[in-house]
């Protein structure tokens, strides 16, 4: 299950990933290259900790527990699609689905 949601502290939209499957966990090296190989730009990756990426023009923060912050966007639905694509890349599409 994926959950998007506008962020309470900042603006920007929180997306969080739910399995009653197993946990959710990324591997934020891989995800980084495969994001790399469908030309989005990596900014900074700290492994087992956060990667930042560039997407559709908005910076992304993605954490290994699957959480996801998309800064200064405010539609919830485009932070889903952004969602998707990055756990597509982590390989946990098909639990969270």
């Amino acid at each position: 299950m994926i959950i998007s949601k506008p962020c309470v502290t900042m603006k920007g939209v929180v997306i969080g990933a739910y399995s009653w499957e197993r946990r959710i966990k990324l591997d934020l090296t891989k995800t980084a290259q495969c994001l790399k190989e469908k030309g989005y730009t990596v900014k900074k990756l700290l492994p087992n900790m956060m990667l930042i990426a560039e997407m559709d023009g908005y910076e992304v923060s993605i954490y290994p527990s699957g959480r996801i912050i998309v800064k200064l966007l405010e539609d919830a639905k485009k932070g889903e699609e952004i969602a998707r694509i990055v756990y597509d890349c982590a390989g946990v599409m098909e639990v969270v689905s």
